[in-house]
């Protein structure tokens, strides 16, 4: 649980959401194309900070919007903020 103010969105408020993310390890998710990029990493045809060679967890689906009152009394709305289900791509 966090204040909006946390989340780094712009907006200023007290109020406080429920945050859920993702995190871990997608090493069983690994195809064809992760190897061939990590071999072309390793071999310098292309240059490693543009590319991530592996898969990323991330999410899949995402809770309902979150609407709460800003520290100016108005109203907002975000969506796709907080993470419903998780899964690696």
């Amino acid at each position: 649980e966090v204040s909006v103010s946390e989340l780094g969105l712009g907006y200023e408020s007290d109020e406080t959401v429920l945050f859920r993310y993702c995190s871990g390890t997608c090493e069983a998710a690994i195809r064809s194309y992760d190897l061939s990029l990590k071999s072309m990493r390793s071999r310098r045809k292309i240059k490693k900070e543009k590319v991530r060679a592996r898969p990323c967890c991330r999410p899949l689906a995402y809770d309902d919007d979150v609407s709460f009152l800003d520290a100016y009394n108005r109203y907002h709305t975000v969506n796709e903020l907080s993470a419903k289900e998780c899964g690696c791509v």
